[in-house]
């Protein structure tokens, strides 16, 4: 048989075999993301209703109500928290939220900041560490979670302009991990060694609709645009008391919402893509199979066609 049918029959193969994988990663995204897709849709409204709580804390402050999370400071360093993913094969996730880092940068670094580009997963790290951005921020440096946390201060400081990934495995956040991380930039922005903390990450629409941010956390402001104005607030216990209480919640809240929110758009983003694949790989094997098809029954004519001539020629 010619050469051309074995070569079509191994791409045949091949493309089956590719799409057996794909359906079969496009199962374990799906099942993944109902459970991530359950987790952020949960946590959603208590992560509003406390953001609103806080809103309306800053809004009622007096100039004599401080606190930390509250206070602008005038180190010009910038913490960018970059959340990506630890796998690729997920459609267009990991190459959104880079190139929504490095606007972030550019931002950053138009403002006259100093940015500290620490990215949790893998692969914004592996793109951001060799790719040449705005303002020299550069590295390629990989700390433990306990590093960070030990000693944030000393930790921002050293690393100024540059990229570091955090060493953790990112597939399943808990609150826990949020708020290691809460505390260690709550101390690092109280103890003045940061002046802005930022965030890129995906917002989960749908399965098929994610959507990069940009978003400034630090220092909170009372958002009067999102507020609804309201009759004066009478405080039981002191507003010091409640800010010392409901802040450092809310931030750790938050981060990790943005956690739920990246990992149910990237289990969103990767089974779409491998739903995909898997129709394109059923499109190709049938496109192949017909192409077989006809060089085979090609192949069988010409045989016939030289049996019949010999057999004329005798």
């Amino acid at each position: 048989m010619p050469a051309n049918l074995k070569d079509l029959r191994t791409r045949i193969k091949s493309v089956k075999n590719t799409q057996q994988i794909t359906k079969a990663m496009k199962l374990v995204s799906a099942a993944k993301f109902g459970r991530a897709q359950n987790n952020v849709l949960q946590a959603r409204p208590y992560a509003r209703a406390l953001e609103k709580l806080v809103l309306n804390l800053v809004r009622t402050s007096r100039e004599s109500d401080t606190h930390a999370l509250l206070q602008a400071k005038e180190n010009d360093t910038a913490l960018l928290l970059v959340i990506s993913s630890e796998r690729g094969l997920c459609g267009g996730y990991n190459s959104n939220t880079i190139k929504a880092a490095v606007r972030a940068v550019d931002e950053l670094v138009a403002a006259g900041k100093k940015p500290v580009v620490l990215c949790v997963g893998k692969k914004a790290f592996q793109v951001l560490s060799r790719k040449p951005l705005p303002g020299g921020v550069k590295g390629n440096k990989q700390v433990s979670l306990q590093e960070f946390t030990s000693n944030p201060a000393k930790f921002l400081s050293e690393n100024a302009n540059g990229v570091v990934q955090l060493g953790v495995v990112f597939d399943r956040p808990n609150f826990e991990f949020a708020q290691s991380i809460a505390s260690a930039v709550e101390t690092a922005f109280g103890a003045g060694a940061v002046g802005e903390v930022h965030c890129v990450y995906n917002q989960f629409q749908s399965a098929m609709t994610q959507i990069p941010v940009f978003e400034k956390l630090l220092p909170l402001s009372s958002g009067a645009d999102e507020v609804e104005a309201g009759a004066d607030v009478i405080l039981e216990p002191s507003w010091s008391e409640l800010a010392n209480a409901v802040l450092p919640r809310y931030l750790a809240t938050r981060f990790y919402q943005l956690t739920l929110e990246a990992i149910a758009s990237e289990h969103g983003a990767r089974m779409t893509a491998m739903d995909n694949a898997t129709r394109n790989a059923k499109d190709m094997e049938r496109r192949l199979q017909i192409t077989y098809q006809r060089a085979r029954q090609a192949a069988i004519t010409r045989e016939l066609i030289e049996i019949i001539s010999g057999a004329e020629a005798l």
